[in-house]
């Protein structure tokens, strides 16, 4: 109910906005609308500051939303208007999924959840690096089966702050990271490098979620390298 609530104000939010800003938003919001974030919330893969650097860099502001944001913003004010207009959108939908994160947490198996969302990196690491396959499979319906296959009885169902903080400093850093984007507008940045690195960094955090010992630092360097060559 909440994740359809949500949806809505976005869309009516929408309406006010320009067609890039619009666009922008919709993109930064998806992580949101389609549960992954809160999935990442629980599973534990957002829980300090370098984790809340790779989700902003990644899931939400990558190469995806810098495409957007150079194709609609033909000068460095206009893009950091569309991104001050989108950054309270998202902001307060991460806030709004950190309160209700605590209900996934009991009603679905934390050790299935966290494959879940390993699997669910998975597949959007693929459609970054734009591999076929996993560009025909659906984000959504992997993690919804996944939410299906770890559902347990859960207990009386409470609500928590405790996945707002990190929640709505995740959505901040990558509100932050996208204005200090704005002022690269007009150079000539070759997505493609980010887009690569931020696959790269995603199957990083996936192999985390699932269990693996990877040091978190590997992912920030992973990023930055592609980031560099970008500008080359």
């Amino acid at each position: 109910m909440v994740l359809e609530q949500l949806k809505d104000g976005a869309q009516r939010q929408l309406q006010v906005f320009d067609e890039g800003t619009r666009q922008l938003t919709l993109l930064l919001c998806l992580p949101l609308i389609d549960g992954v974030f809160a999935t990442l919330l629980v599973t534990g893969a957002v829980q300090n500051l370098t984790d809340y650097l790779l989700i902003a860099l990644t899931v939400f502001s990558g190469a995806g939303s810098l495409a957007v944001l150079y194709s609609y913003a033909e000068s460095i004010e206009e893009a950091k208007s569309m991104v001050l207009k989108a950054a309270p959108v998202l902001v307060v939908g991460a806030s709004l999924i950190g309160l209700v994160a605590p209900v996934y947490d009991q009603l679905f198996s934390s050790q299935t959840l966290s494959y879940t969302a390993a699997l669910v990196l998975m597949v959007i690491a693929g459609k970054l690096a734009e591999i076929d396959p996993a560009e025909k499979v659906s984000t959504t319906t992997v993690l919804v089966t996944g939410l299906v296959l770890s559902l347990q009885s859960p207990g009386a169902l409470t609500l928590s702050l405790g996945y707002l903080a990190p929640a709505a400093l995740t959505a901040l850093t990558a509100t932050f990271f996208l204005y200090v984007a704005t002022y690269l507008t007009n150079m000539d940045m070759e997505l493609g490098y980010i887009r690569k690195g931020s696959a790269l960094v995603v199957i990083l955090i996936g192999l985390s979620v699932a269990g693996l010992s990877i040091p978190s630092e590997l992912g920030l360097v992973v990023f930055g390298v592609s980031l560099m060559a970008s500008l080359a």
